[in-house]
């Protein structure tokens, strides 16, 4: 995992080389609606993405996480369905519901029936690389063909090309500075309970953070977003008492953060300061959207494999998840 998450940048790269050869032919229709389907690793370059067009798309945006899929998914919706290992039986549910609904399908996956499908049905597919058996360090391969995919689409334009040129100068030129942060966050979470908070522009980053912090280290964490927080979650910093020395506080802040949510963050840091010891602060870095989040996921990444290390754990097994899969393919 440490050699997959040290490659981040060149993954984006190679994506990037991935995408522009791609031969993708949409029918022409406009779409006036996209679903994009995929769990877990999978799925969360569907949130980030949602997120990244916010202030783009023209159309509604939604993230599908299950079995099945909106009333409203028809002849006019783009569905993208993402599965590393095209085999994700929630997402094959959702593609075959989208399928009867007559939905324009497209694919990003590696292989497995997905690929199947596509081919057999002549449906838009882009295929990543399936060596590392890791959805979750793929990220890059998936969240930029999507990009790519709504770009053959016309609903973006070519500005996130840029955007993703200017993310690998800068995750190259910070790639020491990142880890020796990402390794001080990794010695304040160990044995603590890790409680992640940041603005509802930035969500899929920390959820994404909270992702690898399970999967990687073997650990618990909490996410939660302001405004929401300051309106439910802060009420509740009274009881139990005796966890707050348990806990440590990350505010994650990005320059996409509405003006008044730094001004929240601040005043619900000095709540929180009254009940734990260790409250930090961590700030994005970049000029766009991208370069800010590409910051964050490969410092987390870090974090997490550093973490994994404190708690003498392989980053790479999943063995709780394997066994519900196992068992599942019994039923």
């Amino acid at each position: 995992m440490k050699q997959l998450v040290e490659g981040f940048a060149q993954q984006l790269r190679d994506a990037m080389d991935i995408g522009e050869k791609a031969t993708v032919n949409f029918s022409g229709l406009r779409y006036n609606n996209l679903v994009i389907a995929g769990m877990g690793g999978s799925g969360i370059g569907g949130n980030i993405i949602q997120s990244y067009v916010a202030d783009k798309a023209s159309v509604p945006v939604i993230v599908n996480k299950g079995y099945t899929i909106p009333a409203f998914v028809g002849p006019d919706t783009l569905f993208i369905a993402s599965s590393f290992s095209g085999n994700t039986e929630e997402t094959l549910s959702a593609v075959r519901a989208a399928i009867r609904s007559d939905a324009a399908v497209c694919f990003v996956t590696s292989g497995g029936e997905m690929l199947r499908i596509a081919q057999e049905n002549s449906m838009p597919y882009i295929a990543i690389p399936g060596e590392s058996q890791q959805p979750r360090a793929c990220l890059g391969y998936s969240f930029i063909q999507m990009l790519y995919l709504l770009h053959h689409a016309e609903l973006l334009d070519d500005t996130f090309k840029t955007e993703i040129r200017q993310s690998i100068n800068l995750l190259e030129e910070l790639s020491g500075s990142i880890k020796v942060q990402a390794s001080a966050l990794a010695n304040a979470f160990h044995n603590k309970l890790p409680m992640l908070y940041v603005s509802d522009a930035m969500e899929p980053v920390a959820a994404r953070f909270q992702q690898q912090i399970n999967q990687n280290a073997k650990q618990l964490s909490h996410v939660n977003v302001f405004p929401e927080i300051n309106h439910n979650e802060i009420a509740g910093w009274q009881h139990p008492e005796n966890l707050y020395g348990q806990l440590v506080v990350l505010l994650i802040k990005t320059s996409y953060d509405h003006p008044r949510v730094h001004l929240r963050m601040d005043l619900t840091k000095k709540i929180f300061e009254r009940k734990v010891q260790n409250v930090l602060v961590m700030e994005a870095r970049g000029a766009t959207f991208l370069e800010q989040a590409f910051h964050l996921i490969h410092m987390f990444d870090w974090v997490s494999v550093y973490l994994a290390e404190l708690n003498n754990v392989d980053p790479n097994t999943i063995d709780n998840i394997d066994y519900l899969k196992g068992e599942l393919s019994k039923k």
